[in-house]
């Protein structure tokens, strides 16, 4: 072979390493660029108007979340009421209140979802001059449970609250108990199981009914704490309700 035929030859070689390396280099940019390329334009069409609803969507949710977030804290107060007598703890959505009375220890437990009574206010006429918001002022009156333990033993009293004489179109003084016993144990243990008999409070003797109301008051749930306790459950309902609101903020937002 001449040296000119050989020159070429080499040089032809080179030529295809070259481009050889150049398109395996380019591959996954190639690959790619089909990969979108590939996709049928009415699915991408679809995507962009999906994600775009979405989002204005999201943007309309985060901007009322905003002014009835900024409102409701208007309405809240600085800080949760006390109830006298009762050191509170919190979680979630539940309550818990105790005390110490002698050798015994009084507990209450309660949880503030679903006690907001809406219907309380729904028939409630506001006269001229008179201010709406606290004539519809909406209070949490959750049912709660009482323990009383000593020496390993439980006494369980299942409480509701009263509808008051003022809701029922009656004289203020026509009802004296805020809240009723509708139930009542007694139990050993961490938690009371389902073999436990119980009374109802609806058929127990009179006089029984109302030793054990007597029994709840010296130990200080009476009509006073019932009524503090409502106060603290109305704000501290109130402080979920915006925690949810802002947590639902954060989600779209983000």
């Amino acid at each position: 072979m001449s040296k000119i035929a050989l020159q070429l030859c080499r040089m032809s070689a080179t030529r295809s390493l070259t481009t050889s390396l150049c398109c395996r280099s380019a591959a996954p940019v190639l690959s790619r660029n089909l990969m979108q390329q590939n996709k049928p334009a009415s699915f991408v069409r679809c995507l962009a108007t999906t994600t775009q609803a979405k989002t204005k969507g999201d943007q309309e949710l985060s901007s009322f979340l905003s002014e009835e977030i900024e409102a409701e804290k208007k309405q809240a107060k600085a800080s949760l009421p006390k109830v006298n007598g009762f050191e509170i703890k919190t979680e979630g959505s539940e309550v818990y209140l105790t005390r110490k009375f002698n050798d015994e220890t009084v507990s209450i437990e309660l949880n503030v979802n679903h006690s907001v009574d809406a219907d309380e206010n729904d028939d409630m006429q506001t006269s001229a001059g008179e201010n709406a918001a606290e004539v519809g002022e909406m209070l949490a009156k959750p049912n709660f449970d009482v323990i009383i333990e000593k020496n390993g033993k439980k006494l369980y009293f299942s409480c509701t609250f009263n509808v008051s004489p003022k809701e029922q179109g009656q004289n203020p003084e026509g009802l004296d108990d805020v809240f009723s016993i509708v139930e009542f144990a007694m139990y050993e243990g961490d938690e009371m199981k389902d073999n436990v008999y119980s009374v109802s409070g609806d058929i127990m003797d009179g006089c029984l009914y109302d030793l054990l109301m007597n029994m709840l008051e010296e130990r200080g749930v009476s009509n006073e704490f019932a009524d503090q306790m409502v106060e603290f459950c109305t704000s501290y309902e109130h402080s979920q309700y915006i925690a949810l609101l802002d947590g639902l903020k954060q989600f779209v937002s983000k």
